[in-house]
């Protein structure tokens, strides 16, 4: 996962970057001194803006069957979606009823953040496929440290340690566009942003310091006229597999091909299916280059990312893949075989390497896309 931070931002309206502040409620009580606030949301959600998680300016909806998968977890939940968001960036946003902690003591707040959102050109530039996030509490905008990154189509974990130094009523979690150069430093986020995310395993928890490894207390070896130690040879490097050998790594079945790169041949996909650009097995990384013919067909995907090093996808790879309804390309180089997407939803979107989407074109509607499916 990436872990990137965004530039401090001067002049952001009524915003302050000073250390110590933010807290948060349950979604079914506030959040006593002391007490650990921990929500998955696999139980459910009830929105409670007297005393628990809300939307300021936004709807959230208790999104089945998709969840984090930080850390290379699989297992099956739920998350929110912030949708419907009006106005501006800080005023449309996940919130949560403050419940009274104590102040002066140290706590934890952490969340996993996920977006679809591509690359967005606003008045004020042009932005990659980052969205920034930002943690505050109200009602004095009171802002702890940077914005930090959430990259497109990731699951990417915040956790913020802070000093709760003044009582507050709320806080915000923000996502809104980064600047596009130091020279909008003055005038960023002034783009109203409608974009939708997810949120999953919020939480605020007291603070807890991290274990120190013991001092040694092995006594310093004195020197001799002994010879020179010899050198501990280095761990051998992880032997290369045989061709034809075959792994589960998440929810993807691999197969070796040579030294250097794997196909997938299957797996569970479940609703959302990301083919990665590298995988690890056996210690030793390998670049994902094919998609092997049937590898999904008949599944329940409904979001589908194919990593960049693939080159390949075979015959009737997504066939009658019915529910995909959201294609993401990364490739620059690909072949396709026969109906590998024959029977895909029609109202699919597909999304492509810009300086590919012509060729793409051709490539996918011969494979079977849908004639009203559309390639962007």
């Amino acid at each position: 996962m990436r872990k990137k931070l965004f530039k401090a931002i001067a002049g952001c309206a009524a915003i302050c970057f000073v250390s110590g502040m933010i807290v948060s409620g349950n979604a079914n009580k506030a959040v006593a001194a002391g007490d650990i606030y921990s929500d998955n949301f696999d139980n459910g959600f009830t929105e409670d803006k007297d005393a628990g998680i809300y939307g300021n300016g936004c709807t959230l909806t208790l999104v089945e069957g998709m969840n984090s998968n930080y850390g290379g977890s699989t297992e099956s939940g739920n998350c929110i979606k912030v949708s419907n968001r009006t106005g501006y960036w800080e005023n449309a946003v996940f919130a949560c009823k403050i419940g009274k902690l104590e102040v002066g003591k140290k706590y934890t707040i952490t969340f996993d953040i996920y977006h679809e959102n591509g690359e967005t050109t606003t008045s004020k530039g042009e932005y990659g496929t980052n969205r920034a996030c930002i943690v505050h509490t109200m009602p004095d905008y009171t802002q702890y440290g940077q914005p930090n990154a959430a990259p497109m189509n990731e699951w990417e974990r915040i956790s913020i340690d802070f000093t709760y130094d003044k009582e507050q009523d709320f806080v915000y979690l923000e996502f809104a566009y980064p600047e596009a150069t130091q020279e909008h430093v003055n005038n960023a986020y002034e783009d109203p942003n409608k974009e939708e995310y997810y949120i999953d395993n919020f939480s605020i928890r007291d603070y807890v310091e991290p274990t120190k490894a013991p001092a040694s207390t092995v006594p310093p070896v004195q020197q001799t006229d002994a010879p020179d130690a010899v050198e501990t040879p280095a761990e051998p490097a992880p032997e290369y597999l045989e061709p034809g050998y075959e792994e589960t790594v998440g929810n993807i079945d691999y197969k070796v091909i040579d030294n250097d790169t794997v196909a997938v041949i299957g797996g569970e996909a479940g609703k959302k299916l990301n083919i990665p650009d590298t995988v690890t097995i056996e210690e030793r990384a390998y670049k994902v280059t094919t998609i092997n013919a049937k590898a999904f067909q008949d599944s329940d995907i409904k979001n589908l990312t194919i990593g960049a090093n693939v080159t390949t996808i075979g015959k009737s790879a997504f066939a009658n893949c019915s529910s995909l309804k959201k294609i993401t390309i990364k490739s620059n180089s690909l072949k396709i075989g026969k109906k590998a997407f024959k029977g895909i939803s029609k109202k699919a979107t597909v999304k492509v390497p810009k300086a590919k989407k012509k060729a793409y074109k051709k490539l996918l509607k011969k494979a079977g896309l849908p004639t009203k499916a559309k390639i962007k």
